[in-house]
């Protein structure tokens, strides 16, 4: 008895130290290598965050899925925006003209990734108290915007590492695994993609979301607690308002609770989504008019429809598949269903729907294969040249749209470890 005590203690400090030495991997990725060049989605985000500012003139002239974007990006950057501007206020930052030669070109048939504000490579160090003139094609591309949301990102990146840790420690306290959030984000491609190429997505910050959720998800079980219930739900209020896509997580939880009478969590669940509910009020009213403005739901970009060859390009295919590309994601969420914990089986069953969703919801492009450009939502959107660029864009976002999981899946992950530890015990 006294061995193993000795070795799980062993082997608790090992796991320690391996999240402590990923932790720092991951600060050196980002200090040498983040981008702070904006592209598709976070061109759009960018912008959000302007006009919740005040900033007026907008980053480019022709913005047409803003009102389709989540706000929650936005909206979470604006503390690292305020405090910066704090900080910084007798700071004059330095304008920055990039001259036209230095432009690359673009090829309206090139993959749109490619076009990128500003146009030459931008290293997140270099970005402090500097303004990018981005004329005659925009206005300029501001540094403290783009740190504030960068910062953001980065901050729930972390944040979601040391929560998914925390939710381990619940429920497997004698070894809780807390490296394998970041193993898992070590060996997701898209997820440090993002983290390197487009941190000014929403990606990193619906990580850190998911990751808070779930601590508090599985807390608020096992405690009891009505202020872990309550900020369980202010949580998946959050991961809504980031992604929208998450609203199937938070209905199915939901129903997980009605299903099993547990009445005081599900009340509290909803009381503490109100604040995010307000706050997409607000920024309904503010920006559009309408409190109950539903731009968001026209989704020019993507079609719900059951596509086979698609099902089996986002599921399976080893060149785009989740099975392939998020491998530990996917054997993760599998030992959710067959935990003996009443807290994790309702995880397993919501990262069901949000991947029957991913499945399901085709890009428009997938219908223009080499066809050169298309308009969508009056912006020339660039097709595919051939089947291999679908199957790399469709390896990129089937497998960004799972990363909200990647906190249950690692739940799931030390489950089966633990399953085939006693197998494995002579």
């Amino acid at each position: 008895m006294k061995r193993n005590f000795l070795s799980l203690t062993w082997l608790a400090r090992l796991d320690h130290l391996l999240r402590g030495l990923l932790v720092f991997l991951f600060a050196g990725i980002i200090l040498t290598s983040s981008m702070a060049n904006i592209q598709t989605d976070a061109i759009d985000y960018y912008a959000i965050v302007q006009r919740l500012v005040g900033d007026t003139e907008p980053i480019v002239p022709q913005l047409s899925f803003v009102e389709q974007r989540s706000p929650g990006f936005p909206l979470l950057s604006l503390p690292a925006y305020y405090v910066l501007k704090g900080m910084t206020f007798w700071i004059t930052p330095e304008t920055v003209h990039i001259e036209p030669a230095n432009r690359p070109p673009r090829d309206a048939g090139g993959p749109s990734e490619q076009m990128l504000l500003p146009p030459q490579p931008l290293l997140f160090r270099d970005i402090f108290f500097k303004n990018y003139s981005l004329s005659p094609a925009g206005a300029e591309f501001k540094w403290n915007i783009i740190a504030a949301m960068l910062l953001t990102g980065y901050g729930f990146f972390f944040a979601g590492l040391f929560a998914s840790g925390k939710a381990l420690a619940l429920v497997y306290p004698r070894l809780a695994g807390v490296s394998l959030p970041a193993l898992i984000a070590l060996t997701s491609m898209v997820l440090l993609h993002n983290l390197v190429n487009t941190p000014a997505y929403a990606t990193l910050t619906i990580f850190g979301v998911s990751g808070l959720f779930t601590w508090f998800w599985v807390r608020g079980w096992q405690s009891g607690s009505a202020w872990a219930q309550w900020a369980a739900g202010l949580f998946a209020g959050l991961m809504v308002l980031t992604r929208l896509e998450t609203v199937l997580i938070v209905v199915v939880l939901a129903g997980a609770l009605a299903l099993g009478r547990q009445f005081r969590y599900l009340g509290q669940l909803a009381l503490g989504g109100l604040l995010p509910l307000a706050l997409l009020l607000l920024y309904n009213a503010t920006q559009f008019g309408n409190p109950l403005h539903a731009g968001i739901l026209k989704g020019d970009m993507n079609i719900l429809t059951v596509n086979l060859s698609y099902v089996l390009a986002a599921l399976v295919r080893p060149q785009s598949g989740i099975l392939f590309w998020s491998a530990l994601t996917a054997l993760g969420l599998v030992g959710l269903f067959v935990s003996q914990s009443p807290a994790l089986r309702p995880l397993g069953w919501a990262a069901l729907a949000l991947i029957v969703l991913v499945a399901l919801r085709v890009p428009a492009m997938y219908a223009c294969v080499g066809q050169g450009e298309r308009v969508i939502g009056g912006i020339p959107i660039a097709c595919p040249e051939n089947s291999a660029a679908m199957l790399n864009l469709i390896r990129f976002d089937a497998n960004r749209y799972v990363i909200p999981l990647l906190p249950f899946a690692a739940l799931g992950l030390r489950g089966l470890l633990g399953r085939l530890g006693r197998r494995l015990r002579p």
